[in-house]
């Protein structure tokens, strides 16, 4: 592999493990751990069904069909397409995934600053993503080379510590069936592979400007798999680390929020100074995520639902605007919102993402069928 094509490959695994790894991420995963009754290992495979083998996979199918999501749900017909990319850009966007990373900055900087309100901390951020998703042709760059490793930094330092001091226990049940089914359903509530659909074209676009596909050698479907093992890989590390921390430090959890878990852990093997430790390591989890979807939802507005008679700086307003607002029903509210959508519609995306790879790479014509069906059985179970 050529250096340029090993720079661009591990910056785009960066931005793709930044893109990714977001607020759900850095507390569902410490969650499923306290919950794994000592079998973390298959707790943890769970985790990577949901968060990392469906995300990607759904990657690799944008990546078959050229980040064309129109194409890539023609089986709903275009209205249909639409509404579908409205709903997912809605909930990962400023009704749901983007609004939680806000709550969760909050939550890490009340560990140094204990008064800091809410709205405040909500309003900073959305300026800070405002400026940072404004540069929207250097996305991948800043989230790959500049945000990417001082995250990973920030983490790997908070699970070192956490590991090295805990004392490791045996499981306390039989069976780790459980532990890996409330890590896969726990999964859900990421979205990451909703995400996977629309983070895609940021990545194709990436990888056709840095290296144009001029040989099958550096063909930008060869460089998307290649980084997407680094990508991969580095998420499930992490993932691992946070599930074991999960059960490592239970006794201190059992009582504590979801999302002051990773404080508690810190607070817990590094003392006071891991407050700072932690801001960072949190503050950009979620804000090379916001960034992103930010940018995916605000560019939806513009031209999708406005048609593009708004420019770019005032869809990106109206985005975070919105985000601002929601984001003040705190972690919980926007969590209790989000679970029984995910739960119902994930099945059915996860079948319709394995369906229309196996149609593209064979030359069929997808169906909206097994989507369908699976939609109605998951419904008809609940």
């Amino acid at each position: 592999m050529k250096k340029k094509e090993l720079l661009v490959v591990l910056s785009t695994g960066f931005a793709l493990f930044s893109m990714f790894f977001g607020s759900g991420n850095l507390v569902f995963p410490i969650a499923v751990g306290l919950e794994s009754e000592g079998h973390y290992i298959m707790a943890s495979m769970g985790v990577l069904c949901t968060c990392v083998i469906f995300p990607f996979l759904g990657m690799l199918g944008m990546t078959l069909y050229k980040g064309d999501i129109n194409e890539f749900f023609s089986c709903f017909g275009k209205r249909g397409a639409f509404l579908f990319s409205l709903l997912a850009l809605s909930l990962m966007g400023p009704f749901g995934v983007l609004a939680r990373c806000l709550t969760v900055i909050h939550g890490a900087l009340l560990l140094i600053f204990p008064t800091a309100s809410l709205a405040f901390t909500n309003l900073l951020m959305c300026f800070v993503v405002y400026f940072l998703a404004a540069n929207k042709n250097r996305i991948v760059t800043i989230l790959g080379t500049v945000l990417t490793p001082f995250l990973l930094l920030s983490v790997a330092a908070i699970a070192f510590f956490g590991l090295s001091q805990a004392t490791l226990t045996e499981s306390i049940s039989s069976s780790g069936l459980d532990a890996f089914t409330n890590g896969f359903f726990k999964g859900y509530q990421t979205m990451d592979l909703v995400a996977s659909f629309f983070f895609s074209g940021f990545v194709i676009q990436h990888l056709f400007h840095a290296i144009p596909a001029q040989s099958d050698e550096t063909s930008p479907l060869k460089l998307f798999v290649k980084a997407s093992l680094v990508g991969a890989g580095l998420l499930y590390l992490t993932y691992f680390a946070l599930v074991l921390l999960g059960w490592l430090y239970a006794p201190v959890l059992i009582h504590t929020p979801p999302q002051a878990m990773f404080g508690t852990i810190a607070l817990a093997s590094l003392g006071s100074m891991a407050a700072p430790c932690v801001c960072v390591a949190v503050i950009f989890a979620c804000l090379t995520t916001a960034i992103a979807l930010a940018s995916l939802f605000s560019e939806f507005l513009r031209k999708e639902v406005a048609q593009e008679k708004i420019g770019n700086n005032l869809s990106l307003f109206i985005t975070l605007s919105i985000t601002f607002l929601v984001s003040n029903l705190e972690f919980s509210g926007i969590a209790n919102f989000l679970a029984p959508i995910l739960e119902t519609m994930y099945p059915a995306l996860i079948t319709l993402t394995v369906i229309n790879i196996f149609c593209k790479l064979y030359g069929v014509k997808s169906s909206h069928w097994p989507f369908t069906v699976t939609l109605v059985t998951k419904i008809c179970w609940i």
